[in-house]
């Protein structure tokens, strides 16, 4: 834990509103007295992630995620509690003194250390006499110093070790430094992977910087762009370059423009479209369809206005179909990249295209030249498509697409679909919803009665919660962490705060559950029925069960021919007590 002061940690969870938290990386709409979402911590395409202003904490019914800002911070940077705490305490402008030494070594604060590390070495080395032809280059290609400083842009220089020396003696373990990506490792030793390359940083959509693309400018190198392997921090299937700096812009217009390289971007949000983002080194996933459906339900994808460009755009297109979102194409003059079509024409008339682009159906249709198409190659060409749409989970956006292609093949609807239901077509679509296997679930007669307590003692309404205090005793609660919980709900010094609540729990999955309980907190007064039938349970069920036991002892004795007197009486004073109930 920090040594934030605890009164410090109060006055920033006071200051910090969970739905203004919250929205800047989930769109939220509100329902009633709460807000819902699509869920950041798991796959799915309607909205079971609540957040609830009145307590300030957030609930998912798909995955049981849950917590307060501070956890939610925690789990959607992967940073530690003073992270969290500090994080929000700039952001609402409250002093704070922080010691970094405290967070301790968990691997995601010191990679994320690193990464800072290394972006100000490569923006000095870019601005440096080392770094005159890259910054020439870039120069050169349209970036003014502006755009430069503001996304990072830096060199590495043509150096074994320069980052190497940089990071050594700042208490970084030898299994950070190869976790980060930053540095290859040999039996000769640590050297850094990026060499004489312009220094692309790739943001996490909260701002932090977790990997690069690095450009050579040399011709004998065989890959002209070298990115970030995988790492805890990077994962490439659902990262976008630029997503931090433009996801707002993107909930505001209600579309996405995606390019595919970090020029593309860097070109057209320069020129005032920012509504775009691009791909990180890697072909369009169907993650990369997850994190777009956020923060939009239409995507305009500008690819390279070659063959390549056009096939690339034609597989993005039908993932995003499939997920639940609207594709539309706009294609630069033929052999042209994005970045260069936005010099050579004017921002007006390349954004008056977006606002218009071509249907992604239309757009197929065309490119394959459909309506040339005959025989066995229109054949092929129907069966390519009966795959793809027999994938289309939507039933209307399915049929959709099959009035107009079979309007445009000029064939019977009912023989496209009879030959899209004979297509042997696996389902790679259907994992949303899957609850972690780690989640916490109480499913026992004794675990509910306990939560119902629990829920009743978690009540605003004061004289609820002192009735069950005044006629349950802690003893009642047997399993560790409803116990846990009921140890802070029956002090009654301690804060009734949902959000303040939860931060007694450290354990994830523990938090997780107890938001699950305060969600579902009692708003009604007290029965004082429902009270005694919890207690009748949690005390007649143990006794139930030392019967069993007992049973099970007679039954061994008699086989063995001893006498089982002793476990009868026993047995008799419990069914006397148990009547006594």
């Amino acid at each position: 834990m920090s040594q934030i002061p605890r009164e410090i940690i109060e006055q920033v969870r006071e200051a910090s509103d969970i739905v203004d938290v919250v929205s800047r990386y989930v769109d939220l709409k509100q329902r009633g007295i709460n807000f819902f979402g699509l869920c950041p911590f798991h796959n799915e395409k309607t909205p079971s992630f609540s957040v609830a202003p009145n307590k300030q904490i957030y609930h998912c019914f798909g995955c049981n995620a849950g917590g307060n800002v501070f956890s939610f911070l925690m789990d959607f940077q992967k940073i530690q509690f003073p992270e969290a705490v500090k994080s929000l305490a700039n952001h609402y402008n409250i002093p704070i003194e922080f010691d970094s030494q405290n967070i301790g070594s968990e691997i995601f604060s010191a990679l994320y250390e690193i990464h800072e590390i290394a972006v100000k070495l490569y923006q000095n080395n870019l601005f440096s006499k080392d770094g005159e032809t890259s910054l020439d280059y870039l120069f050169n290609r349209g970036l003014h110093e502006n755009t430069i400083k503001e996304f990072k842009i830096g060199y590495a220089k043509d150096s074994w070790n320069q980052l190497v020396l940089h990071c050594k003696g700042r208490g970084f373990s030898q299994s950070q430094i190869i976790k980060s990506g930053l540095f290859t490792y040999s039996e000769k030793g640590i050297f850094d992977r990026f060499r004489d390359r312009i220094m692309f940083p790739i943001f996490h959509q909260s701002g932090k910087i977790i990997a690069f693309g690095g450009r050579t400018l040399r011709s004998s190198e065989p890959a002209k762009y070298l990115n970030s392997p995988e790492t805890p921090l990077y994962k490439k299937g659902n990262v976008f370059y630029g997503i931090h700096s433009t996801s707002g812009t993107i909930r505001r217009d209600g579309y996405a423009v995606l390019v595919e390289g970090y020029m593309d971007f860097l070109k057209l949000y320069q020129q005032g479209i920012k509504s775009v983002l691009a791909l990180s080194g890697t072909a369009f996933t169907k993650k990369h369809a997850i994190v777009l459906s956020r923060i939009t339900s239409k995507v305009v994808l500008l690819y390279d206005g070659d063959q390549a460009g056009a096939n690339a755009a034609i597989r993005a297109g039908w993932i995003l179909i499939k997920s639940g979102l609207e594709p539309s194409i706009v294609q630069p003059p033929k052999g042209m990249d994005p970045d260069i079509w936005i010099d050579s024409e004017s921002t007006k008339i390349i954004l008056s295209k977006i606002e218009s682009p071509k249907d992604y159906i239309n757009f197929n249709l065309d490119l394959n030249k459909s309506s040339n198409l005959k025989g066995i190659d229109k054949k092929k060409y129907i069966i390519y498509l009966a795959k793809e749409i027999k994938n289309i989970e939507d039933g209307i956006i399915r049929n959709d697409i099959i009035r107009i292609v079979s309007a445009k093949l000029k064939i019977d609807e009912k023989d496209f679909i009879r030959v899209m239901k004979t297509q042997n077509v696996i389902q790679h679509y259907n994992d949303q919803n899957i609850i972690p296997e780690s989640s916490i679930s109480f499913t026992g007669k004794i675990e509910k009665a306990q939560i119902e307590l629990l829920n009743l003692l978690a009540s605003n309404i004061g004289s609820t919660r002192d009735y069950v205090i005044e006629h349950v005793s802690l003893e009642l609660f047997t399993t560790p962490l409803l116990k846990k919980l009921a140890e802070y709900l029956m002090n009654k010094n301690l804060s009734l705060e949902s959000s303040s609540i939860i931060e007694y729990f450290e354990d994830k999955n523990e938090r997780s559950f107890v938001t699950k309980i305060l969600f579902n907190q009692k708003q009604s007064d007290v029965s004082e029925e429902i009270v005694s039938d919890c207690i009748k349970i949690l005390k007649s069920e143990p006794l139930k069960q030392k019967i069993n036991d007992l049973r099970i002892q007679i039954r061994e004795k008699e086989l063995k021919g001893e006498d089982p007197m002793k476990e009868l009486n026993v047995i008799g004073n419990l069914r006397k007590e148990l009547n006594d109930l």
